[in-house]
């Protein structure tokens, strides 16, 4: 008996025209085969072997909704590194010898409509798909894979090398690459495209415009509780405690609470973030970055980039891309960062209205007596209550300048000191003082000038608020200059 996983179950390998054998055996034998292999199948321990996978070139994406057909599936020798050195003989040393195993790693590779992609056979990870765009190309031979069983793809992002088992299967997968540039020939040639776009021009399209905030990040709480495998998000800036639906009375739809419930939940959610200069910008991507991390470390992953460092850092440029991408399937693209100061609606507010979202428009004096009549006292209440006191006890108190600016000069031939005695103190005097050193010092200096005749016809006044002396004349009075 065979063992399993090391001996493959083999046919007879005598010559059919020696045997004269027509086409009806064939067809007969073909028939035979075709009911042992469906039987097979039925047995799902057989259907599932690696093996019978690889017999039939199926795996886990075969059968994918949403994708393509594949166009071939099967193991492929993988070169570690895609930094080929060309034709130099000391290079290419390494790859003689095809029992190196280290220098080439057994991957899946799968062939899509637009894509080349492969993944590791032990956890069925998908590691990298590979585009077809303006520069993939297909080269094979030894001149270019430094293998003669070896395929060199190229596009925009990567080189790749693969080997295969053997030319036949080499010559395969070249003619399935080909087929796969034909059915992407729109990308290959980005003239033949709108504005030189990579993609082509597609009509029918579901798309919806979003004018404001708040339509938007609704939206978006929507789409993130519907994520099923993955959510990508890239923003200039991203604040994580950003309320998503408002009004709201709790925070079950702020960002980072659903991005950490949908992670709980086995969702995989990616961020990239602009890194700022910490020195010039106050996007705090940091405390973002530990923010998303501590709702869930396995399965929340936060890039911060650029480094700006001295030496080989990025300066004069910066991430300005706002897409929130769900599964692969619905993307949010444009210009709105899920931060701080993004959320709007129709009515375009201008001011936060609070917790009572208070729309209309009142007058002060309505404002006012709504506050007297809940028993909230002003500023301006709390200011005629201390003058009435001050009024009580035998002092009247100039609470501001609007007392100052009065039509009617009171008492102006009374005393510069009627200032001093309103209530008294060390301050005052010394303002008195200094203002009768300078009325004598100006006296001396000009003693035609009219500058004591005027400020004596003024008051000086104290006001209990700033400890300020304050003067107004008659002449600016009259002449409303107050």
């Amino acid at each position: 008996t065979q063992e399993e996983g090391t001996e493959r179950p083999c046919f007879p390998t005598r010559s059919d025209r020696a045997a004269f054998i027509d086409d009806n055996t064939i067809r007969e034998r073909c028939q035979i085969l075709m009911e042992y292999l469906n039987k097979v199948l039925l047995h799902p321990k057989f259907r599932n072997h690696p093996d019978m996978l690889e017999f039939f070139e199926v795996s886990c994406v075969s059968f994918v909704r949403g994708l393509s057909i594949s166009l071939k599936e099967s193991y492929l020798s993988k070169r570690s590194h895609d930094d080929y050195r060309g034709h130099n003989i000391f290079f290419r040393l390494p790859f003689f010898c095809d029992k190196c195993k280290f220098h080439h790693g057994q991957n899946w590779f799968i062939i899509k409509d637009t894509f080349i992609t492969y993944m590791r056979p032990d956890t069925y990870e998908i590691r990298f798909p590979m585009l077809v765009d303006r520069a993939f190309d297909i080269q094979s031979g030894f001149r270019h894979a430094g293998t003669a069983k070896g395929i060199k793809i190229t596009n925009l992002q990567r080189t790749l090398v693969v080997k295969c088992k053997n030319s036949r299967d080499r010559d395969e997968w070249i003619e399935q690459l080909e087929k796969l540039k034909e059915n992407a020939a729109n990308f290959l040639n980005p003239t033949t495209n709108q504005f030189s776009s990579f993609a082509p021009f597609r009509e029918k399209q579901l798309a919806h415009w979003f004018i404001n905030g708040k339509s938007y990040m609704e939206s978006i709480a929507k789409a993130i509780l519907c994520a099923k495998e993955e959510i990508f998000i890239t923003d200039w800036w991203l604040s994580p405690e950003l309320m998503l639906i408002r009004p709201t009375d709790d925070e079950t739809f702020r960002l980072d609470n659903l991005l950490g419930k949908k992670a709980d939940e086995g969702v995989r959610v990616y961020v990239l973030i602009f890194k700022e200069f910490s020195y010039t910008m106050g996007l705090n991507s940091l405390h973002t970055k530990r923010a998303l991390i501590s709702k869930n470390k396995k399965n929340i992953k936060v890039i911060r980039h650029p480094n700006h460092y001295p030496a080989g850092g990025v300066f004069l440029w910066s991430h300005h891309e706002k897409m929130v991408i769900i599964d692969q399937k619905i993307a949010f693209i444009g210009g709105i960062d899920l931060c701080f100061g993004r959320w709007d609606d129709e009515f375009m507010r201008l001011v936060d209205l609070g917790p009572d979202n208070e729309t209309e428009l009142k007058m002060p004096d309505q404002l006012e007596a709504e506050k007297q009549a809940s028993g909230k006292e002003t500023v301006e209440a709390s200011r005629m209550i201390t003058t009435k006191m001050a009024e009580k006890a035998g002092e009247k108190q100039e609470t501001g300048t609007d007392e100052m600016r009065s039509d009617t000069a009171k008492n102006i031939n009374e005393p510069i000191a009627h200032g001093v005695a309103i209530s008294g103190g060390g301050v005052k005097m010394t303002a008195k003082k200094w203002i009768e050193s300078k009325l004598s010092d100006h006296s001396k200096v000009h003693p035609n000038s009219s500058f004591n005749d005027s400020f004596n016809d003024g008051i000086l006044g104290h006001d209990s608020e700033d400890n300020f002396i304050k003067r107004t004349t008659v002449q600016a009075r009259s002449k409303g200059n107050f």
